[in-house]
């Protein structure tokens, strides 16, 4: 589907994270500078807080040019996640020039275009295999950013749009993730907290990946039919694609041993990685180097030079300018927040707010609170040692099942990344070429849905005990 570029009155997605910022700038000179005590767990090897130790401290506010060099701060901060995010572009990059994406792009349409009716079918299974792979932790954004511009540009190619793309990869991921079967990372860290038995309740988490996974499914192939029928009524309508657009030259382009080759080295990559994240416990730094060595790998099996990998890796970091200092910016607003010393006001005060009227409102609220902080602490795990050291006793207090905490956590950590700006989809969303408004405007009514399936599973978990096995 061809897009013509158009001009939008939308701000630019630095301008809404400044102003976010300049928000978090006045909140702490009016919000109550506060902390809680902290002690490290040997057991998860995290950083917890000690729920009754919230104190008032002496107020910090921050100032206008304080906040510009929040900007620098945050990009410091996210350090590793921006470069991460530089070399698995120019990777990407090099694997791109030659030719084997727009190959196997080609050789994908001719075979939908032979037989139409198996594209439903194949994004099914493709959104299927990403939403169980996510579950498992084992498949995150980070692995996810190099198949953002092939599944867009493909979408583009079979006659929908980039949001389609977007859907099939990082949404589909997303929603895995945050149904969590058996997230190390998220649930895993959480459980520990709690002190409940490791991936306990997995049947009712199934259920959720299930209901979860079923909606966005169809929420999906609906928007796609839609599109494909009358291509005006997509969400990005007249938005410039740019490189993404697949140009039909290149239908006829043959796979060649060498295409087949680097497909293989991309293929392993990822497979290695999710090995790592799981049984090694790699994180960033070891996918970036995993990457690195992806990209030199392909350009040697391609016959290009030393000087001519080297070359195309700073091109390809150029086009990662965006996505990697957008990650920085957005950490800015935290290191707002933190140096206005507000952070643990904002988290002792909704906590409080918890401790009050029925389980289900109880429960309703853990979700709002998980939800909301998310945005503060974009980390799974992160959010899981800030925030269940307070909600494990909490729900003790209000008679609520310990798994029916982490349940809350679990959904309001997940699937508010998949609206947040502080997280990976804002990197999806430019990766893709799709602006983040528009995006929402696409996301929105699904979310509304996965929302209210959210709160009925946790009613469901009440009414039944959701205990820990």
């Amino acid at each position: 589907m061809k897009g013509k570029k158009t001009s939008s009155s939308f701000p630019h997605v630095f301008v809404i994270l400044l102003v976010i910022m300049a928000v978090a700038m006045v909140a702490t000179w009016v919000v109550p500078a506060g902390e809680y005590s902290r002690t490290f767990d040997e057991q998860t090897r995290k950083t917890v807080i000690q729920p009754e130790s919230f104190h008032a401290v002496e107020s910090s506010p921050v100032n206008p040019f304080q906040m510009f060099i929040a900007v620098q701060k945050g990009l410091i901060q996210a350090a590793s996640i921006v470069f991460f995010i530089f070399i698995v572009f120019s990777s990407i990059f090099i694997v791109m020039t030659t030719g084997a994406i727009d190959a196997s792009i080609a050789w994908m349409v001719r075979k939908t275009r032979a037989k139409p009716q198996s594209a439903n079918f194949g994004f099914i299974v493709m959104m299927s295999v990403f939403m169980i792979w996510g579950s498992t932790g084992t498949l995150s954004y980070e692995q996810m950013i190099a198949f953002v511009p092939i599944f867009s540009s493909l979408a583009l190619a079979l006659g929908y749009d980039p949001i389609v793309g977007l859907a099939i990869s990082f949404v589909s991921v997303g929603i895995g993730f945050a149904s969590a079967t058996v997230n190390p990372f998220t649930i895993g860290v959480a459980q520990t907290i709690a002190e409940l038995p490791l991936f306990s309740g997995l049947a009712y988490r199934l259920l959720a990946l299930l209901l979860m996974g079923s909606i966005t499914i169809w929420w999906t192939l609906r928007y796609a039919k839609k599109i494909k029928k009358d291509p005006s009524k997509s969400v990005v309508s007249g938005v410039d694609f740019g490189d993404l657009e697949f140009d039909d030259s290149k239908i006829d382009l043959k796979i060649t041993s060498r295409h087949k080759i680097t497909l293989i080295i991309f293929l392993i990559t990822v497979l290695i990685a999710g090995f790592g994240l799981l049984k090694l416990h790699w994180y960033i730094n070891q996918l970036a180097g995993l990457f690195l060595i992806m990209g030199i790998a392909v350009g040697l099996v391609n016959s290009y030079s030393p000087n001519k990998i080297a070359d195309l890796f700073v091109k390809g970091m150029s086009k990662g300018v965006l996505s990697a200092t957008i990650v920085g910016v957005a950490r800015g607003i935290l290191v707002v927040l933190s140096e206005g010393r507000i952070v643990d006001t904002i988290i002792h005060s909704m906590a409080n707010l918890l401790n009050q009227g029925s389980l289900y409102l109880g429960s309703v609220g853990m979700l709002l609170f998980q939800t909301v902080m998310n945005f503060l602490v974009p980390s799974g795990s992160g959010q899981a040692a800030t925030t269940m050291p307070i909600m494990a006793p909490l729900s003790d207090l209000i008679g609520m099942n310990r798994q029916i905490a982490v349940l809350a956590f679990q959904f309001g950590d997940g699937f508010s990344n998949l609206i947040w700006p502080t997280s990976f989809i804002l990197i999806g969303c430019v990766l893709a070429n799709v602006p983040f408004n528009k995006y929402l405007r696409w996301f929105l009514p699904l979310f509304s849905m996965l929302f209210v399936v959210q709160v009925l599973l946790l009613w469901g978990a009440i009414m039944i005990d959701y205990g820990p096995f």
